[in-house]
């Protein structure tokens, strides 16, 4: 029997879902967003921290069987490993192949690039004067790009000394994080107790609910995609050295490609199609066979990462269909740029679920009835 206290009303939910809509456009707006940042800066980055290292932390307590406090610090060491190999091996390396991109791009010559024009196209179907007038556009661009590279350079190490500066803040991020990763199975507990206090039950067990389905959205999909981000950078990379060792062809800034296409296949569906088109680029100052070597090792890495790699560590992830995804990070990037392309998928994730757990407590009445 159908009763209307059931009913599913979803005009009731509109003025809710445009209140959180503003209040995250009102966050992620550029200057907003730097604002907010600054002010909570310590916490954020202990929160980053904790949700990265929290799954670390927990696959080292339950296969070492090491005691919680252990596992947390043997978690920091290993990452701050990683960090100092990090700096001493490829930062160094992705420098070398920044540096020798930009001196490759600022010694292309115009006969170069009038010769390369003649052999990508049929001079008798664009005029002498066109093919110049393209020469002439290209050569601004590739002067525009050095400088933009040059600049970035400076840019870079500018950075690390506003990095030093922070440095005190960064270690009191770690500090808030190491011992709420220790305390967790504490805090939990007391964090679910104040929001029932402060909260009338109905809205309380939803505000938990939808807490809970967010954490485990972003740590299933976030957290996970940037481990096979981590992996598929390093397989290009490694794929790229393979192909120089074994063949005549010398495709060049291994790193530097590793790096961006690790990168930009943060973003679901649409970043590895991002991150594959400058890279082909740089591939080009060495030839063309290199380019499509090049596009060769990065396609069969990416179906590496999508049927061995993704499967393995992301699993079922967020459970949404392609065509919703896409379409996510599309209304997330509009909206919120970049941050929203990588946030989009969780919150659509926590979004569909909550509304098919609404739909599915719908009583449908009978047709016969």
């Amino acid at each position: 029997m159908n009763t209307n206290n059931n009913k599913f009303d979803p005009y009731k939910y509109i003025p809710f879902i445009i209140i959180i809509f503003l209040i995250a456009k009102f966050i992620f707006k550029p200057g907003n967003l730097t604002w907010f940042f600054s002010s909570f800066k310590s916490l954020i980055i202990a929160a980053i921290i904790i949700y990265l290292l929290s799954p670390v932390v927990r696959a080292i307590k339950n296969k070492l069987k090491f005691r919680h406090t252990l596992s947390v610090l043997l978690t920091y060491i290993l990452v701050f490993a990683f960090i100092i190999l990090f700096i001493m091996l490829i930062i160094p390396t992705i420098s070398d192949s920044v540096s020798s991109l930009v001196k490759n791009i600022q010694s292309v010559s115009t006969t170069e690039i009038s010769d390369f024009i003649n052999r990508l196209f049929v001079t008798n179907l664009i005029s002498p004067e066109k093919i110049t007038e393209i020469i002439e556009l290209i050569e601004d661009s590739i002067v525009s790009f050095s400088s933009d590279l040059l600049s970035l350079s400076t840019q870079v190490i500018s950075s690390i000394g506003s990095f030093i500066s922070n440095v005190a803040i960064l270690f009191l991020s770690l500090f808030m994080a190491f011992y709420a990763l220790r305390d967790w199975d504490e805090i939990s507990p007391k964090l679910n107790k104040f929001i029932r206090a402060i909260l009338p039950k109905k809205y309380a067990d939803w505000t938990i609910r939808v807490a809970r389905l967010t954490d485990k959205a972003i740590k299933q999909f976030l957290i996970g995609k940037l481990y096979t981000c981590i992996i598929l950078g390093l397989l290009v990379s490694i794929g790229i050295y393979i192909v120089n060792l074994v063949s005549p062809l010398k495709i060049p800034y291994a790193p530097l490609i590793g790096l961006i296409i690790g990168i930009t296949n943060i973003i679901p569906y649409i970043g590895p199609f991002i991150g594959t088109v400058p890279c082909l680029i740089f591939a080009l100052f060495s030839g063309f066979p290199e380019t499509i070597a090049l596009l060769a090792i990065i396609l069969i890495m990416q179906q590496v990462d999508n049927i061995i790699v993704s499967p393995k560590i992301l699993g079922s992830s967020v459970g949404l269909k392609p065509f919703w995804i896409v379409a996510s990070v599309t209304i997330g990037g509009s909206f919120f740029g970049a941050a929203g392309m990588i946030l989009s998928v969780p919150i659509a994730s926590v979004i569909l679920t909550l509304v098919m757990e609404k739909v599915n407590s719908i009583d449908i009445p009978d047709q016969n009835d």
